[in-house]
């Protein structure tokens, strides 16, 4: 995303109408464009907010400013931050171009043939309950489905021309551009400015543009190996080798896992982690995602290199975990080593929007959660191991003792400091903050009692409970969908020495910060990537890669830059 991105976020539909037609042709060109002109060069915001709140807008339906209930659209509290002009003419006069994943309307067939279409609000163990575009809570009982399946349309009609006057129009969008996050109250992990440094990072490609990937989400280096890197592919699920040497850079296909992960827009391949001793026993592990039984799963696997390392050797992969969801949303995507040798998993609360569930605090599963599994060992009859030092290995009140961080909504990177051994992730949050958090064995991270430093809701909150808070939080008009970096130990860019360094998907911005004892000390941005940042990696020098979703993995180059 983000993918996730996939911790992540793309432009949404921010009105709902079922209104009858007016007389117009749909996807009339000169129409649409008289649409669009109007609102980039006119439109008063207080007549807008009359037009939001319309009959013939309908907008109140399925969109809230700042309200409490859970409607089929987002909030639209701070939507003015996260979109330009242009963004929201676009995403209200063409809602089905690209939704925001979490909004995306679902279409359940029933055993007696009936249909319905709405945005997934909560599946339980007797029933699906939908959000339509009425705005109206549909519940179906989960033994009358028959089938499930996404829909490529918005539950916004594509044409809004039909119901609103082109002046009206204006006047919306000229509206929704005001919908700013306010500031509130200054917070140190939380500023209300950060300053860009006056000379930033270079960012170079690290292939030619001919090598592009497609929709890469991770890159790492290959052990054992100079120059020599794995690029996963989302939708593709492939994976690729990357070789940089003087003769010229080779690409070839390592890995194709299109016959066990499904794929989508943001379904897929997400992540790839090499075992501490891959040099001997050959051993990799991927993150990936599944649908059986009509429940989607990421799963964890182990698969085997030939004996050269040179590819995967094949066969079907060893399945190690499967983590069960609500809603295809919200998975994490993360699966990495250690110091300790032991594998750790990201797993997100699994959705839908808010975790109306609370997931995240619930230690009997696995949503929402940091684990931590020991892959060269067997016991309880699963093909892994539960480290000793796992917090919940003994609790006796249904912690499983995979858990080994809690109170998370979308780990979607996290890396460890070479230096100091602290895990830094970055945990894509839900309506107003991003934040980059230091997570330590046991630890309550606070979603969803928590949105960054702010309350968020009181439903799972439990007297004398520690919520640990993040390092920083950043507001909309920063960016939308955090990825977590690295904290930076390479050679070449002493000022940089010991900052973590992270982005956000949407915004493309880089930044870099310091911490002391957990708090955030300073922090800059350092520049912007040149296409969405879904990930970054890191060399055997500790060097910096940016992974570019459009397809480039760029270096990040610091040594022109000081960080101050």
């Amino acid at each position: 995303m983000h993918l996730f991105l996939l911790a992540i976020v793309f432009y949404t539909a921010v009105c709902a109408s079922s209104l009858p037609a007016l007389a117009a042709e749909p996807d009339d060109p000169a129409l649409l464009a008289a649409y669009r002109d109007a609102a980039m060069n006119s439109g008063d915001a207080a007549r807008g907010a009359t037009v939001f709140a319309s009959k013939q807008a309908a907008c109140i339906k399925c969109h809230a400013v700042a309200g409490k209930e859970r409607m089929a659209g987002p909030d639209l509290a701070v939507i003015g931050d996260k979109y330009t002009r242009e963004q929201l003419i676009q995403a209200v006069l063409e809602p089905s171009l690209t939704i925001h994943p979490d909004y995306a309307a679902h279409v359940f067939r029933t055993t007696n043939g009936k249909v319905y279409t709405g945005v997934l609000r909560r599946r339980t163990d007797q029933e699906i309950q939908l959000l339509d575009a009425e705005g109206k809570l549909v519940r179906i009982p989960l033994a009358e489905v028959d089938e499930q399946q996404p829909s490529k349309n918005s539950l916004m009609p594509a044409a809004v021309y039909k119901t609103v006057e082109v002046d009206a129009f204006a006047d919306l969008i000229a509206y929704l551009t005001t919908l700013k996050q306010q500031e509130g109250d200054p917070h140190p992990g939380m500023p209300s400015v950060i300053q860009e440094l006056a000379k930033p990072i270079r960012l170079t490609p690290l292939h030619t543009e001919q090598m592009r990937f497609d929709h890469p989400v991770c890159i790492m280096a290959k052990p054992g190996a100079q120059n020599q890197f794995l690029i996963v592919e989302q939708k593709t699920r492939k994976i690729w080798l990357l070789e940089k040497n003087s003769q010229g850079d080779r690409k070839e296909l390592f890995a194709d896992l299109s016959s066990e992960s499904l794929t989508g827009e943001f379904e897929g391949v997400m992540c790839l982690a090499f075992h501490p001793n891959f040099l001997k026993n050959r051993k990799y592990y991927l993150n990936y995602h599944v649908r059986e039984e009509g429940i989607f799963s990421p799963v964890i696997v182990e698969r085997q290199a030939t004996e050269d390392l040179s590819c995967d050797a094949g066969g079907v992969s060893k399945r190690l975990l499967r983590i069960k969801q609500p809603t295809d949303l919200h998975w994490g995507g993360m699966v990495a080593f250690g110091p300790d040798g032991y594998l750790y998993i990201g797993a997100g609360d699994g959705g839908p929007q808010e975790d109306p569930d609370g997931n995240g605090q619930n230690l009997s599963n696995f949503l929402g959660k940091i684990l931590r599994i020991d892959v060269d060992h067997a016991s309880a009859g699963k093909p892994y191991a539960i480290p000793q030092t796992n917090p919940f290995k003994k609790a006796a009140d249904g912690a499983l003792p995979e858990i080994w961080a809690y109170g998370m909504r979308m780990p979607w990177r996290f890396s460890w400091d070479a230096k100091t051994g602290d895990l830094w992730v970055g945990n894509i949050g839900q309506d107003l903050f991003e934040e980059v958090l230091i997570a330590r064995v046991g630890e309550n991270h606070g979603w969803n009692v928590y949105e960054g430093f702010m309350p968020f809701s009181e439903q799972y909150r439990r007297e004398d409970e520690k919520y640990v808070p993040p390092v920083v939080s950043y507001r909309r008009k920063y960016g939308v969908s955090v990825t977590g970096g690295y904290v930076y130990r390479g050679s070449r860019s002493p000022s940089y020495v010991g900052a973590y360094i992270f982005g956000d998907f949407e915004s493309k911005r880089l930044w870099a910060l310091t911490q002391k004892d957990g708090k955030l000390d300073k922090i800059r941005q350092i520049g912007v990537c040149p296409e969405k940042p879904a990930s970054f990696g890191i060399d055997s020098e500790g060097e910096l890669f940016v992974v570019g979703y459009q397809g480039t993995i760029y270096r990040l180059l610091l040594e022109d830059s000081v960080f101050e």
